[in-house]
């Protein structure tokens, strides 16, 4: 039996599958998603916001925050009177939960039912509302919490715009 010789046909083939593995390794790294996206807070309530069960962040309002939606998932908000002082939580004035996609380079806030989908887009029967949360708006993934009214919270303002 003869002794393998080593030789630059097979250096070159060795090159091209390591070139091919890690160029797959590359390619399935970037089919994960990672978009940034705004939780906006245009009430005059205290938003917290909770992904995927984790800690509450607090979104003060006339603010907004950036989430990194990198796996499908849940979003889960609440809207307060104000901050919890001394005697404990405040008043719960609106609570919302939305499941939200990240897949490949698209994010988005999944809601309503399936029905026409495909064909007419979400939203077109009306039934799929959101309010007062605005969702997938300006961008695909955003969350907005408007201005609305309550007589949950004594003296609630909306929000002047003008400073």
């Amino acid at each position: 039996m003869g002794k393998r010789v080593w030789t630059a046909g097979r250096s070159r083939g060795v090159a091209a599958l390591a070139l091919a593995v890690l160029g797959t390794a590359a390619s399935a790294s970037a089919a994960s998603a990672e978009c940034l996206r705004q939780i906006v807070n245009r009430s005059a309530y205290v938003l917290t916001a909770r992904r995927d069960g984790g800690p509450p962040v607090t979104i003060l309002p006339g603010r907004s925050v950036q989430i990194r939606l990198s796996h499908p998932g849940t979003l889960d908000f609440a809207a307060y009177c104000g901050l919890p002082g001394p005697a404990g939580a405040q008043t719960l004035v609106t609570q919302a939960s939305f499941s939200y996609e990240a897949v490949i380079h698209r994010c988005f806030i999944r809601f309503g039912g399936q029905a026409f989908v495909p064909q007419l887009g979400r939203g077109f029967l009306g039934l799929q509302g959101t309010a007062p949360f605005t969702v997938n708006n300006p961008r695909q993934g955003d969350v907005v919490l408007g201005p609305f009214e309550t007589g949950a919270c004594p003296a609630a303002t909306i929000l002047d715009r003008r400073g």
